[in-house]
């Protein structure tokens, strides 16, 4: 492909939709996830790989980053963490009635899902 960067950038959407400082907000939120989610996977992935001693009070600082920016992220959006834990419980109830199945896990209902996910 000799002209790969101008043929993706026909393609490209350069149209933002960002009304509120919620928005401002949520993107921050975003970006921070991402951020402190990769920092959490290389300090697992030097343990792993390259046999680093486990950081375990880095590993829980990044979690504590992680729950900052998914603070930031409930309060733009409205919502607390008690009402996501209670959704996405009632959500996995509804694919796992009993227990977590490699078959549930490969055929979900995503309109049944989505329905226990709405009702919040």
């Amino acid at each position: 492909m000799t002209n790969f960067v101008e043929d993706a950038k026909r393609t490209e959407s350069i149209q933002f939709n960002i009304n509120s400082k919620d928005d401002q907000r949520l993107i921050h939120a975003a970006f921070g996830l991402c951020t402190e989610a990769g920092e959490f996977a290389d300090a697992v992935k030097k343990y792993v790989f390259y046999g680093s001693k486990l950081d375990i009070v880095n590993l829980k600082e990044e979690m504590g980053d992680i729950f900052w920016y998914l603070a930031i992220a409930a309060d733009a959006l409205g919502t607390t963490f008690d009402e996501e834990q209670r959704r996405v419980i009632d959500k996995l109830k509804t694919r796992y009635p009993e227990k977590f199945t490699q078959e549930a896990a490969e055929n979900r209902d995503l309109e049944t899902e989505r329905k226990v996910l709405e009702k919040r």
